[in-house]
């Protein structure tokens, strides 16, 4: 691929790239979602789980993510659309936290499922 193609191929997943970085910086539940996931990883590593279960960390630690970053463009949306208080904007505020909530809590469950067995083969 030529050095053009691929600047322009690089600059479709700036805007991408901007908003994680904006997550990151704005959003605390975000940050707290990542410091999880590295010690997901960190404790995955030491007791040396399966192929199998790799996949689903990474899969339910990117579900996670995307949820939260949905979340907050929802409420932002919400946001521009009327900054004062509205019955249905504040439903649908917390139908997306409601949302994210759950997300947490499936990964929080095969979290539990993955490394419970692998904490016991250690001992």
């Amino acid at each position: 691929m030529r050095g053009g193609k691929l600047r322009a191929k690089v600059s479709h997943i700036r805007p991408s790239l901007r908003a994680i970085a904006t997550l990151w910086r704005e959003e605390y539940s975000f940050r707290v979602q990542v410091a999880s996931g590295i010690v997901v990883v960190f404790v995955g590593w030491m007791l040396g789980i399966s192929r199998a279960e790799w996949i689903a960390v990474v899969l339910v630690s990117g579900a996670v993510f995307a949820t939260e970053a949905l979340n907050t463009a929802l409420e932002e949306l919400c946001d521009h659309v009327t900054p004062d208080q509205h019955p249905k904007i504040g439903k649908i505020k917390d139908l997306g936290s409601g949302a994210s909530l759950l997300m947490g809590i499936t990964a929080i469950i095969i979290g539990l499922i993955i490394f419970i067995p692998a904490l016991a083969r250690m001992l």
